[in-house]
C-alpha cells in the first residue's frame, strides 16, 4: 500500500495562505495510508529559512515508530528529520495522536548520525 495525496481540507488552506500570505509557499499536501494522516509541508524557522515538516495522525492513536519511518522515508526520501521534545511550556499541538517530524541542518548532530549508521540501504 502506497501514500495517496488527498485535497487538503479548505480551511485548513485557507487559513495556512492567510498565515503565510507574505510567502511563496505552496500548502502543505496531505496523504492518507492505511488509517494515517501525514501533513507535508515546508514552513519557516526563521526568515528564509523554510525547513521540511510532517505532521503524523494514527487512527485514534499515536503512530508507531515503523510508521513514523515509512512516512519521513516514502514521503521525504533523503531529508534529515528529528523528533522534537521540547519542554512542556513549549508544548503549542493540540491535535490528539499526532508526531512532529521537523528536518534538521543540525551539523553536528547528522555528522554523529552518519558516523554511528549501521549501513543500511539508503533512502
Amino acid at each position: 500500500m502506497t501514500w495517496q495525496q488527498i485535497p487538503a481540507p479548505e480551511e485548513f488552506a485557507k487559513s495556512w495562505r492567510e498565515r503565510y500570505a507574505d510567502a511563496e509557499v505552496a500548502v502543505p499536501r496531505v496523504f492518507e495510508k492505511a488509517g494515517l494522516r501525514a501533513l507535508v509541508g515546508r514552513e519557516p524557522v526563521v526568515k528564509g529559512d523554510w525547513r521540511w515538516h510532517i505532521s503524523l495522525s494514527g487512527p485514534g492513536r499515536i503512530p508507531t515508530w515503523e510508521e513514523l519511518v515509512d512516512a519521513a522515508h516514502e514521503l521525504r526520501p533523503g531529508v534529515m528529520f528529528a523528533i522534537p521534545m521540547p519542554p512542556r511550556s513549549y508544548w503549542v499541538n493540540v491535535h490528539p495522536h499526532v508526531i512532529h517530524l521537523w528536518e534538521t541542518q543540525d551539523e553536528h548532530l547528522i555528522a554523529e548520525w552518519k558516523r554511528s549508521a549501521r549501513g543500511d540501504r539508503p533512502t
